[in-house]
């Protein structure tokens, strides 16, 4: 897959986006049903850093709620090495792969913490991002300690994410917020959905 394609990838960053295919091909937690390296590469790396190419996010912090596997976070890392990314995840099989991911890739800008969001009173981030974790409504109140009121929020949702803005609507007005959502087609479907304080 020619990543190049849809955005600038020098060989460094690409060498490492090897190396993370192969750990995931080789790890016995089974943390991603795609196989097929293409398809792995446009559907982990690329929906990843897609919207990135197209909105303006000001970040120092980026917090990834529910990294699983290490998508969104571990890409954002690669890309933004000035950028520190927290990578939160509560069950401990999944951290314990995400440290020897980040190991492995020599990723000095990412810490992993082992926790579920909504005990964590700190770090403060800029960014919180989430993919295929909880509903916009619930990851809002989760992370409310994670949180500035100069925050924005990204999640990685699909076509019926209306359903959620309308069940996080209340929520949206008593905390004087305001969302976008950036709908992708080709090369993957995808609505990014982006949150900010008005």
């Amino acid at each position: 897959m020619d990543l190049n394609k849809w955005i600038s990838v020098d060989t460094t960053i690409e060498n490492k986006l090897h190396i993370i295919y192969e750990k995931h091909m080789n790890s016995v937690h089974n943390l991603t049903s795609i196989k097929d390296k293409e398809e792995f590469f446009v559907k982990h790396y690329l929906d990843s850093i897609y919207i990135f190419n197209i909105y303006d996010f000001q970040f120092k912090t980026v917090m990834d709620v529910g990294s699983g596997g290490g998508f969104p976070g571990v890409v954002i890392a690669l890309f933004y090495p000035e950028s520190t990314v927290y990578l939160v995840e509560s069950i401990r099989k999944k951290c314990d792969f995400l440290v020897e991911l980040v190991r492995d890739v020599q990723l000095k800008n990412v810490e992993v913490i082992n926790s579920r969001v909504e005990n964590l009173k700190e770090p403060s981030c800029d960014l919180i991002v989430s993919r295929g974790v909880g509903k916009i409504k619930n990851i809002l109140n989760w992370t409310t300690g994670v949180s500035r009121e100069t925050s924005c929020w990204l999640f990685y949702k699909g076509e019926n994410v209306f359903e959620e803005i309308k069940d996080a609507n209340k929520l949206l007005k008593k905390k004087n917020m305001r969302f976008e959502n950036v709908r992708v087609e080709n090369p993957f479907k995808r609505t990014y959905t982006i949150i900010n304080y008005i």
